[in-house]
């Protein structure tokens, strides 16, 4: 239960909804009020079925495009390093952050900008797929799964009293709760980076396939041992 826990705080924090949802009502300004709950229900469905996707056939898309598991743990913790600074420090976001254009902020949203990138980022994805590969065929499957779809319903509902959220916290507060959520972010990246690195000088010294390997992704919650 303990791990279970863990696994969907760091998952919840990985998909980020607090940052999405101080975002929300300059994202949905154009859409009616009666429509705003459906249209984020919608595009939250949309990133589940992206993670579950990811998540069940994340060994194939590695083997298809020749990826080794530590590459994307790295290239996915710079991600989610860069996602991170820009939350600390708004100058860097505003240099690096890939928003909507005008046009695009001027219809309703579907699958992007909300779906993706925003929920189902580069830096979630990647750590849904190496996990899906690594627990594919173990009992902790399911758990994960378990933990990957509770952490979804927590987003969810989240967005959902998003309006509610940003009015009591304030304009500060919801700076102050982005900016903390930044750090963690920041100390989840650079485990992905390290443990990335941590396997690929294993892979070096094993006359095993990197590919074929069962390599660790992010913090040590999530290894299959524990």
């Amino acid at each position: 239960m303990k791990d279970f826990l863990s696994t969907t705080f760091l998952l919840f924090i990985v998909l980020d909804p607090l940052a999405l949802s101080v975002m929300m009502p300059s994202l949905l300004r154009m859409v009616p009020p009666e429509r705003r709950s459906r249209v984020i229900i919608r595009e939250m469905l949309f990133g589940l079925a992206l993670l579950l996707l990811f998540l069940f056939a994340g060994d194939k898309v590695l083997a298809f495009f020749g990826l080794d598991p530590s590459t994307l743990s790295i290239s996915g913790g710079i991600v989610l390093f860069l996602i991170a600074l820009g939350m600390i420090f708004p100058g860097i976001a505003a240099m690096t952050n890939a928003m909507p254009d005008v046009a695009a902020r001027e219809t309703e949203p579907f699958i992007v900008p909300i779906a993706i990138p925003m929920f189902a980022g580069p830096s979630s994805l990647a750590i849904v797929m190496l996990n899906g590969s690594k627990f594919l065929h173990t009992p902790n499957f399911f758990s994960f799964t378990a933990s990957l779809i509770t952490a979804w319903a927590a987003s969810l509902a989240i967005l959902l009293l998003a309006p509610q959220i940003v009015k009591r916290l304030g304009r500060r507060g919801s700076i102050a709760l982005e900016r903390f959520v930044g750090v963690l972010l920041i100390l989840i990246s650079v485990q992905m980076i390290l443990g990335g690195f941590s396997d690929y000088m294993k892979s070096l010294k094993s006359p095993v396939p990197a590919s074929e390997q069962v390599l660790s992704a992010v913090p040590a919650e999530l290894s299959p041992d524990n």
